[in-house]
């Protein structure tokens, strides 16, 4: 793995990424909002690349969902009792507020004409009206006494019944919440299509947007945020299928690990609380030792590195947080891997076994690479801004020696070339001295730049220089720009 310089690990994560044009924070927008400047867009755009190609290949179907849903789909997921306090406040929609007002405004209108007719009621039939009454209370009043209900009475009554009748028949605000979780979704779209056991393991993934109302105290940087895109998924299998299910996903952290070379990693084993069923935890005490044996099981079988830790295990089941350590040292939580038995009971998926029997399947909840957020404040650390070619913002820039026309051709030329392959390469087309151009693609740690003379130009080549390796010479520019494609296309440390 290409190490940078010791001394830039010393800069935060914030202070590079605004020296680096990754992304900000605006007040304006909100506290936890960060916002991907392009540069920092296309880190994250590299990251949804590689996890769509490793995904594909792992057999992962991609879905889409909405950025909002109603209040049931929460109720019904459990996360509305166990997890309101990280959910953003409802929103309150009312397809019929215009005929709820005017109804009211109807009804408010009564209310003088009904207390007149209550008075003269009262004067005729000899009661005293209290200071305090509703219309009911009077008419019951008049019954009591013997006495027949005015026409004029009656009336008001049937108008107040009415309204509130049409008030009664309106159908009664919705409650939207963010999505704070893509699981409820992709739970709904497992059933939204009858299945059986030769469907499974059945993968959702997806990108998916959330939001949680992460305290404002709690808000660090990229790494606690209120916005989050999460490279997500959710698995779907018969109890057979769960050791292999689930060491494939373990099996997928690994090798995220070795192509980011980070050496140092933890997986933390959560489990639940007996104490706290039914507070913190789903209380199913059968399911929670049963799934929590089966994780186990499956730990210790492949040999990976764990702790156990009680009292962490999300409310719906048992769970994987993995940790791990930049280059210079620093801990970091990116990734998770839970099992869950309660929300497909919730949702009441089934599928059809050999023998036709409906059944529930075992879920698995699975963010390898966590959120774009977290896992790029970490890889900011990580690489100290100097990332790897195929991640780099900026790849490739073209430096010339001179703003000789011919010159300039030439590296436009190349410039098309690289671009034509994808390839995120620019142009210093400044006025500028070529050590000045140098310094400023050393300061936004361009990974490659290209610095172009006529020498370059006459034998069809360019002088290759990488960031944190200095001028690695001349070499004949097909010959460049077939080693860039090929360290880009084999995601080279």
């Amino acid at each position: 793995m290409r190490r940078p310089p010791r001394h830039a690990h010393g800069k935060h994560r914030r202070k590079l990424g605004k020296e680096l044009e990754l992304f900000v924070f605006d007040d304006d927008v909100g506290p936890g909002l960060p916002m991907f400047l392009p540069r920092g867009a296309v880190i994250a755009d590299e990251l949804e690349k590689l996890a769509k190609e490793t995904e594909f290949a792992a057999g992962y179907q991609r879905v889409r969902t909405p950025h909002i849903a109603r209040e049931s789909l929460y109720q019904k997921s459990g996360h509305l009792p166990y997890y309101a306090d990280s959910m953003f406040p409802p929103m309150e929609l009312d397809e019929v507020a215009a005929e709820r007002v005017e109804l009211e405004i109807e009804l408010n209108s009564l209310a003088a004409p009904m207390g007149a007719a209550c008075q003269r009621a009262s004067e005729e039939l000899n009661f005293i009206l209290p200071d305090k009454f509703k219309l009911s209370d009077i008419v019951e009043e008049i019954e009591s006494i013997g006495k027949k209900v005015p026409t004029y009475l009656q009336e008001m009554v049937n108008q107040q019944n009415s309204v509130l009748a049409r008030l009664n028949e309106l159908p009664s605000p919705d409650h939207y919440y963010l999505k704070a979780m893509n699981c409820p979704h992709h739970h709904k779209l497992f059933a939204a299509v009858p299945r059986s056991y030769r469907d499974l393991p059945l993968r959702l993934a997806e990108y998916g947007t959330c939001y949680r109302y992460e305290k404002s105290g709690e808000l660090f940087g990229l790494m606690r945020v209120r916005s989050l895109q999460m490279n997500d998924a959710h698995l779907y299998m018969t109890p057979e299928q769960f050791e292999a299910e689930f060491n494939a996903v373990n099996e997928m952290y690994l090798n995220y690990f070795k192509l980011f070379g980070i050496d140092k990693y933890l997986m933390r084993f959560s489990t639940h609380d007996p104490s706290k069923l039914g507070q913190k935890f789903v209380d199913e005490p059968e399911l929670w030792k049963k799934t929590e044996e089966m994780t186990r099981n499956v730990l210790k079988n492949s040999g990976i590195n764990y702790v156990e830790v009680p009292n962490e295990a999300a409310f719906y089941g048992p769970k994987i947080d993995v940790q791990a350590w930049s280059v210079i040292g620093r801990e970091f939580s990116i990734a998770t891997n839970q099992v869950d038995f309660a929300q497909p009971r919730s949702f009441d998926l089934r599928y059809k076994d050999r023998d036709n029997i409906d059944k529930i399947p075992i879920c698995i909840h699975r963010a390898p690479l966590g959120t774009h957020e977290r896992f790029i404040g970490f890889l900011i650390e990580h690489y100290a801004g100097n990332f790897p070619l195929w991640l780099s913002p900026e790849q490739v820039r073209i430096l010339t020696i001179s703003d000789d026309p011919k010159l300039m051709d030439y590296a436009r030329s190349i410039l098309n070339e690289l671009r034509a392959h994808q390839v995120r390469a620019e142009i210093d087309e400044s006025s500028d001295k070529i050590n000045g151009k140098i310094q400023r693609a050393e300061q936004m740690k361009v990974h490659t730049m290209f610095v172009i003379g006529k020498r370059d130009m006459d034998a069809d080549a360019v002088s290759v220089r990488v960031h944190g390796k200095g001028n690695l010479g001349a070499k004949p520019r097909v010959e460049a720009i077939a080693e860039i494609l090929q360290s880009i296309k084999e995601r080279r440390p």
